[in-house]
């Protein structure tokens, strides 16, 4: 066995990880660092701190596909690929936040007021995002945009970029031990406390992802969170070249017409759907504001945006994806959800989707009232109850150690959305007793928020009432709430609150859906459906 060091850059690691250069060997487990850890670890690299080596096998391997850092990437067929044996946490580190997009669970700021690295998205002028700080250009126009910025926070925006651009991090590289690399991995993790005795035998067991399992990975690695097989399916189908064709009502009709693919179809359907994935999903993050697969309005939301992203000319413009957005946004059930695609040689995404608000229900004809009595992520309206609470920015009303979060924390962060959702827990829970009459409980009396025992949340509250009453803001109690909850006359309180959230969640969603206007202008929220009256679509 030959082995020497190449020591490189992070810039030059990033690049041949994107050029193909890295490949994730079917033992290794997969990036389990949290937003925090990533923080700590390019706050060492900041102040030049020792992070450890990267351990490789070099050596010849076959096109395929990587995931790392939250990008799919295609490697080519490599006589001279680098195996990742050990370093995986860090690599994926420096892969996710080097060119992290707005909602990536790597998305990494420098807050200059602060002086400390802030996992998520840019909060004040201050903030300095990492992709800026790594690219010359791109921190020139930032720092051209803040003139108002002190000499010295310019010299640490400098001082910062030249830490992270210049960092050489040391490589062992491994030749000529064909067979040997999982012994290499057991050593180098048995010897310390990084990994268990489970995590060994785990990775020594565990097979190359397969089928509709890479389609799942690759939605959650876009931080998207965890789909079913039958979700995987339906994007599998839609990918195909029979996309085009009308898609399966259900999941399990879907699994049904995945399994009768060919082999060779379902491959190639399933490559499609992973590359077009990751604009599909940052359309729904970020144009249709939809955080997490189970917040989706209607299930077949993502994989008709696959469809179109995939059999219609994409990028779209402006108009295309409003008018997708409020297509997602009506949560349809009628005919337009799944019939199929006009048979136009290159349609585009704009008819597409005019075709789509086209066909939606009757429902969609009249301004959105929300159901107060939804309160469960099983139904289109509570669905829609959730996204439009997730818009207040609800804050956790108390400590939550499971979790890894305290009072305060953001609860629609990523690092704390996603795997709470991803557990299938409730998205809702009720903080008030059950009512005195029988009657079913409205939203008024849940909050969205991780699981917690009725009497707990309520005292949650109680106590932020009298020593925070500002995080109340974050769900939606005014100043008569507080008082209602300080004097403990709960149901005086649900009945005042849900005035409250019928407004606020009928107003997001509307915004969102502009339910009762067709696909002409862009309407105003104080504009009524007969404001368009007599308009054309264009």
């Amino acid at each position: 066995m030959a082995q020497r060091v190449d020591v490189l850059s992070l810039g030059e690691l990033f690049h041949r990880a994107m050029e193909g250069g890295l490949r994730i060997p079917p033992f290794s487990r997969p990036a389990v660092w949290g937003p925090e850890q990533i923080a700590d670890f390019f706050d060492s690299v900041a102040r030049g701190f020792p992070v450890g080596q990267l351990i490789v096998q070099e050596g010849p391997a076959p096109a395929e596909e990587v995931e790392l850092g939250g990008h799919l990437i295609h490697a080519p067929d490599d006589p001279a690929a680098w195996t990742v044996i050990d370093g995986l946490q860090r690599l994926s580190a420096v892969i996710g936040a080097w060119d992290a997009q707005e909602g990536s669970p790597y998305e990494l700021c420098y807050d200059l007021e602060d002086r400390r690295f802030v996992p998520g998205p840019v909060r004040h002028l201050l903030m300095l995002p990492v992709p800026t700080a790594v690219s010359p250009r791109r921190l020139i126009e930032w720092l051209a945009e803040r003139p108002s910025l002190s000499e010295a926070d310019q010299n640490d925006a400098f001082a910062l970029a030249d830490a992270l651009t210049d960092y050489r991090l040391p490589v062992s590289v491994l030749r000529g031990m064909a067979g040997q690399a999982f012994d290499v991995f057991q050593r180098v993790n048995s010897a310390g406390t990084s990994l268990t005795r489970a995590d060994i035998e785990r990775a020594a067991s565990r097979p190359q992802p397969r089928g509709l399992e890479t389609v799942v990975r690759r939605i959650a690695g876009l931080g998207f969170g965890k789909a079913g097989e039958g979700a995987a399916a339906h994007c599998v189908l839609a990918a195909s070249p029979e996309g085009r064709a009308a898609l399966p009502a259900t999941e399990s009709d879907a699994l049904l017409a995945y399994r009768n693919m060919a082999p060779r179809e379902q491959e190639a359907a399933e490559m499609r759907a992973r590359e077009v994935l990751g604009p599909v999903v940052d359309y729904l993050r970020q144009n249709a504001h939809i955080p997490h697969i189970r917040l989706l309005p209607h299930p077949l939301a993502l994989p008709s945006v696959v469809r179109l992203f995939v059999h219609c000319r994409y990028p779209a413009d402006r108009a295309a994806l409003e008018l997708l957005r409020r297509w997602v946004w009506r949560a349809d059930d009628g005919p337009g959800t799944r019939t199929a695609m006009e048979t136009a040689v290159e349609p585009t995404t704009f008819e597409e989707a005019r075709r789509l608000l086209a066909h939606t229900s009757a429902q969609n004809a009249q301004r959105y009232s929300p159901d107060l009595h939804a309160t469960s992520l099983a139904t289109v309206d509570g669905r829609l109850n959730a996204l439009g609470l997730l818009h207040a920015r609800p804050v956790s009303v108390t400590d939550l150690p499971d979790l890894g979060i305290t009072s305060g924390t953001p609860l629609w962060a990523p690092r704390v959305l996603i795997p709470w959702l991803d557990d299938g827990d409730p998205a809702l829970t009720p903080f008030a007793p059950p009512r005195e009459d029988g009657r079913e409980p409205t939203l008024g009396s849940f909050l969205l928020h991780p699981p917690l025992r009725a009497i707990d949340l309520r005292q949650a509250l109680w106590d932020l009432a009298h020593l925070r009453p500002e995080l109340l803001d974050h769900h939606l109690f005014d100043e008569q709430d507080r008082q209602l909850l300080r004097h403990d006359r709960i149901g005086e309180l649900v009945a005042h609150r849900d005035t409250a959230l019928r407004r606020a969640i009928g107003e997001r969603v509307q915004s969102l859906a502009r339910r009762g206007f067709r696909a002409g202008r862009k309407p105003a929220l104080t504009d009524t459906p007969k404001d368009l009256d007599g308009q054309e679509d264009r």
